[in-house]
């Protein structure tokens, strides 16, 4: 065959597959069941959220709203994660940090705590400050339990059982000792606070 020939066949194959794909791109309608498919193919992965349905009717039609639930309960667990990272905060001192471990746990603190916060960081810098000499202890908690625990009046009570090691002139020179603290919470504007801290006699 004249290679003529096979040159016009070439450009008319060439010039039907043109045609072929102007059409699909142009005028060709895809199903519903294609379009489903190539949108989840490019459609982003979104984390699913808690929802809340809330329905309303109108006339015999019922129409449902979802909304997302921010999770603002906290249960005894929470409680306690938090009761042993602050008892273990408040216990650990030196006389040279000037009262950080009740400062840096204000923001923990009910209002009525954070007044006594103040007031007895106030009264300790008012007395003669002996700083020469080393002192500190360092608090490690070793075991909890839930005492109370009540969201409908909004107040908790949990134990604690901590380790101590109290340490004089250098941290080498330590004693370990085993000390109980009691942490009481309240529910203040919504947010569970600290209400007060007391450590139980050895």
């Amino acid at each position: 065959m004249d290679r003529r020939y096979i040159g016009v066949i070439i450009i008319i194959l060439g010039l039907v597959i043109i045609a072929g794909i102007i059409y699909v791109i142009f005028f060709y309608k895809f199903s519903p069941a294609q379009q489903t498919t190539e949108e989840q193919a490019v459609s982003p992965v979104v984390p699913a959220q808690t929802t809340q349905p809330l329905a309303t009717t109108t006339g015999q039609e019922t129409m449902v709203k979802v909304s997302p639930v921010e999770k603002t309960e906290v249960g005894q667990e929470d409680l306690v994660r938090i009761a042993t990272a602050f008892s273990e905060r408040f216990g650990s001192f030196s006389n040279q940090s000037d009262y950080g471990n009740v400062r840096d746990l204000k923001i923990f603190m009910s209002t009525k705590m954070q007044n006594w916060a103040d007031s007895y960081i106030s009264q300790a810098r008012a007395k003669p400050a002996a700083s020469a000499i080393y002192y500190g202890i360092t608090t490690k908690a070793i075991a909890s339990a839930v005492r109370q625990f009540s969201s409908e009046t909004g107040q908790a009570e949990i134990f604690v059982k901590t380790q101590r090691r109290e340490a004089s002139g250098t941290t080498a020179n330590a004693t370990t000792f085993y000390q109980d603290i009691v942490i009481k919470f309240v529910r203040e504007r919504g947010v569970w606070k600290v209400d007060s801290a007391l450590w139980q006699k050895r």
